[in-house]
């Protein structure tokens, strides 16, 4: 399988060690901007988001003839690793770190997201890689960052939630702090990774030089709380918790509408809209109230605010409100489950969400590229690679081993596909 044929990156290489959601979905979105991403994984230390060999077929895909194997088919690991090539190397063996080595002088972009001793303790930290490659750019989103009291803590997106003040802001205002149940600092530093790494090979062009890019998911994601971190550092003033509300303007909210779990958000953020909002449900009430004459006493009445607009959205259907708000420049939007996100025609117009093939899986709808390229189009999509998929590929065209030297690493369990145990081959 070849690498992508267009976009913006196309020409670049990355060799990435990355896991889970936040490393794995910014090498993906390298690969989707036409890099050719090369994803090394250690078979007796699958990512998590592959899961456990003997985890069983995933629900939905026990009745698909081509299910086999239960690691090449997390729908974690598949939606966040596409257009990747994936190779196994054993790293603790002085082999299989050998045969990475000689990857390097290849590569165009390392990028890990281990806890910052990890890649020390194997001998392959940044000055380790330049002496490789002198103009290696090398990427590091950990947790807390390399340096200061909290680098070897580690973290996921539950515990970066709390620690970089977001939970002190979610939820209800009588209620405790609340995570989100979604994970997103792990996407948001994802997203700061790609901006790094990019930012990082344009730096390269002008000067010559690679740099390591020490990524804290804990600071990448202060920034989602900048305004409310910012307040406080200023004047010892700590945001309170606002549930779904606006610091400044009414109404903003979550309302139900007619049915089971249907829900709408709505806001106006100037009078014009809230008049607009008001000739909608021909409710001279609003109009009138002066508890509702100006953004001022809506906020002082936002309790009875609330009340009388989920009154009002309860008897009325989802979808058909959210299209007469938007067309009289009301600003309204359906909450939407994940089925109906992947549904979404929005979404499908733009290509953000593509059916995708998968070996195993079969075709399945997948979050492609959000972003589109006017003079390098990034239009190829692939799947997530199957564990060891392209061992014999990668190894052959980069170092030139033969197909004898790709199995005698699979042999020694220094490469391959499957539990370490089985002598499955790869690639």
């Amino acid at each position: 399988m070849t690498p992508p044929a267009a976009g913006p990156l196309l020409g670049t290489r990355a060799i990435v060690l990355t896991q889970a959601w936040g490393g794995n979905w910014c090498t993906a979105l390298l690969g989707m901007m036409g890099a050719d991403v090369i994803q090394v994984e250690v078979r007796r230390r699958p990512d998590s988001w592959r899961g456990d060999y003997g985890a069983p077929i995933p629900l939905g895909l026990r009745d698909v003839p081509t299910a086999e194997h239960p690691w090449n088919l997390n729908y974690l690991y598949n939606a966040v690793s596409l257009n990747k090539r994936c190779i196994t190397i054993d790293l603790s063996e002085p082999d299989g770190l050998a045969v990475f080595r000689r990857l390097v002088p290849l590569a165009d972009l390392i990028v890990e997201n281990f806890s910052p001793r990890v890649m020390r303790n194997l001998g392959i930290g940044f000055a380790d890689l330049q002496a490789l490659k002198p103009d290696i750019i090398l990427a590091s989103l950990s947790a807390y960052g390399a340096t200061g009291p909290w680098s070897n803590v580690p973290g996921i997106g539950g515990t970066i939630e709390p620690t970089s003040g977001q939970s002190a802001l979610l939820g209800y205002l009588d209620g405790p702090p609340l995570n989100s149940g979604q994970m997103y600092p792990d996407p948001i530093a994802g997203l700061y990774g790609l901006l790094g790494l990019t930012t990082a090979l344009h730096h390269r062009e002008c000067t010559g030089q690679g740099q390591w890019i020490d990524l804290s998911m804990q600071e990448a994601n202060l920034s989602v709380v900048g305004d409310a971190a910012l307040e406080f550092t200023t004047n010892g003033t700590p945001r309170r918790r606002l549930a779904n509300r606006h610091t400044s303007f009414a109404p903003h909210g979550i309302y139900p509408t007619l049915g089971e779990e249907r829900w709408i958000a709505l806001a106006c953020e100037d009078e014009v809209q809230w008049r607009a909002l008001c000739e909608l449900t021909d409710n001279a009430a609003w109009a009138m109230d002066e508890r509702f004459a100006t953004n001022r006493a809506r906020k002082v009445h936002e309790d009875a605010l609330d009340t009388a607009i989920a009154e009002w959205a309860a008897a009325h259907e989802r979808d058909d409100l959210v299209a007469r708000l938007v067309s009289v420049g009301v600003l309204a939007a359906p909450v939407l489950d994940s089925r109906e996100v992947a549904q979404d025609a929005h979404l499908r117009e733009r290509g953000v969400v593509r059916a995708v093939y998968h070996p195993e899986a079969g075709t399945r709808l997948q979050a492609a590229l959000p972003m589109h390229f006017s003079r390098t189009p990034a239009t190829i999509v692939r799947h997530a690679p199957l564990q060891g998929q392209h061992n014999h590929e990668v190894f052959a065209e980069l170092l030139g081993m033969s197909a004898d030297e790709v199995d005698d690493l699979i042999r020694r369990g220094i490469s391959g596909s499957g539990p370490p145990d089985e002598a499955v081959g790869g690639g």
